[in-house]
């Protein structure tokens, strides 16, 4: 007896989820047993408050009245406790039984690929489903409704847009109405991709395209423009910002797209931290002079779940074996050039990112800026970063076999979901709050699983003051407000002692 079309179907899309989650196991079963205690130790060794040391400074310590593993949770979940032991809790766990394997593996992979697998599955089925014209009129609504469009004319910076999901947002940022500028390292793609983009919008106007209400006369359209920049250049930083500044308009968006993976662990680290904090420090000035408007200026910091498997970017040696003072090298030039194969340096250096996040949002307030900073992870997106780092060979099966498009988003999808979190309104009661805590955005919906590391004010401090102002300080001119900026700073270090 045979099985229907739609069950066999349904069989198959069973027996490939089964195998897709049995390698994504494995895959993380192999990395547990090369982690410091394997997966034995990661769900049978609970952590004692008596095996928390201190680390110098006086910061890693536990009260006398906490005296077990649970009570320790329970103190953090209720918020009874300084945000240092908190720290201190979470690096002495990891260490203890390798946690940040594992929950990368449950809390990243294994979300995603139910994401896109199942619910964006489900997505696609219920869109055949309805037709062409109730489709229309729902997508009109939804964009109507809550869509992001500038009043009148204003920049929206993108670097590493000249491929993946970059040249995506740098479209859809387009057509939304802003004058885009694509910042990246390739001059020959990056001239091609503003080319592209101005002549599609000649040939689909605004308001046609998206049922948007910022409609344009063709003699009136977003200015789309390219500005060469290096992220791993400090110069390039400020020839950016310049090159912003002499256009005249207000700038309200910066979107950091740019990364790399699988490189040397010193460039990894410069791109995917320096370059945008860098980017970002050099345009904040221009974001708070113009943040009079509706809608306040963004600042997106493309995220991944890989930061979930790193649960420190200084670890203890370096900061209690005296290199901080002694070494006439900064901690970037201290890491070696040799290649990032199992990627924790490329994990490291996004929770290293959300930590500058932190960072700033904690310092904006006291500026009286209006300018929020958001972190998003766009998901699994098939983009050549991945195929790269994953091989030709795994590329031919997963292509051959239709896999990567069951896995993977495309890169319209993986642009999507971070550019929704220009749409985020928080709740009125909550905006005062939302300037300052931590707003994750995964495969474009806020409140997606983060590390309690990455939110970390002891942590973020650490990384401001023996990492980024090293690297910052000659490079940033810093105006008035960051002078105030600087001043916040250091009295958050006298509180917390770091």
């Amino acid at each position: 007896m045979s099985m229907p079309k739609k069950s066999t179907a349904i069989f198959f899309l069973v027996i490939i989820t089964s195998s897709v989650a049995a390698s994504t196991f494995i895959s993380s079963t192999s990395l547990l047993n090369n982690t410091r205690g394997g997966i034995i130790s990661a769900v049978t060794s609970p952590v004692e408050a008596t095996t928390i040391e201190t680390t110098g400074g006086g910061i890693n310590f536990v009260p006398p009245t906490v005296t077990s593993d649970t009570e320790i949770t329970t103190a953090i979940q209720q918020n009874t406790i300084p945000d240092a032991i908190k720290y201190s809790k979470m690096k002495s766990s990891a260490k203890a039984n390798g946690n940040n394997i594992m929950r990368w593996a449950i809390h990243g992979v294994a979300t995603e690929l139910f994401h896109n697998i199942f619910l964006r599955m489900f997505h696609r089925l219920r869109t055949r489903l309805s037709s062409r014209e109730g489709k229309r009129r729902l997508d009109m609504e939804k964009l109507q409704r809550n869509m992001r469009q500038p009043s009148k004319h204003e920049i929206a910076v993108v670097t590493g847009a000249t491929g993946g999901i970059g040249s995506q947002i740098a479209h859809e940022l387009a057509f939304r109405g802003y004058d885009v500028v694509i910042a990246a390292r390739d001059v020959t793609r990056g001239e091609a991709l503003a080319a592209e983009i101005r002549g599609l919008m000649k040939v689909t106007p605004i308001c046609d395209s998206q049922q948007s209400t910022f409609c344009t006369e063709d003699n009136n359209l977003p200015t789309i423009s390219f500005v060469e920049y290096h992220a791993d250049v400090p110069q390039s930083a400020m020839s950016v910002a310049s090159y912003v500044k002499e256009l005249g308009l207000p700038i309200s968006i910066l979107i950091n797209n740019a990364g790399i993976m699988g490189q040397s662990k010193r460039l990894t680290m410069m791109v995917n931290l320096l370059g945008p904090a860098y980017l970002t420090l050099a345009l904040l000035p221009l974001m708070a002079a113009g943040a009079k408007r509706a809608a306040p200026s963004t600042v997106i910091n493309v995220g991944s779940s890989a930061h979930l498997r790193a649960t420190h970017v200084l670890d203890d040696e370096w900061l209690t074996s005296g290199k901080i003072d002694n070494s006439k090298q900064s901690w970037i030039e201290s890491l070696p050039n040799e290649l990032d194969s199992n990627l924790s340096t490329y994990a490291k250096s996004k929770l290293a990112l959300m930590q500058f996040s932190t960072i700033i949002r904690h310092c904006l307030p006291a500026c009286d800026s209006s300018i929020r900073i958001y972190d998003a992870h766009p998901g699994l997106v098939w983009t050549s970063l991945l195929r790269n780092h994953i091989g030709d060979r795994a590329v031919r099966m997963l292509t051959s076999t239709g896999l990567a498009n069951i896995i993977y988003k495309n890169s319209s999808e993986g642009a999507h979901a971070i550019v929704s979190a220009l749409d985020y309104a928080p709740p009125s009661s909550a905006r005062v709050a939302a300037e300052k805590e931590q707003v994750y955005f995964v495969n474009g919906m806020p409140g997606g699983y983060a590390s309690p590391e990455s939110a970390s004010s002891h942590a973020s401090l650490q990384l401001w003051k023996y990492v980024l102002i090293p690297e910052l300080e000659c490079v940033v001119e810093m105006n008035d407000a960051w002078a105030l900026m600087k001043q916040m700073i250091e009295a958050m270090e006298k509180q917390i002692d770091i």
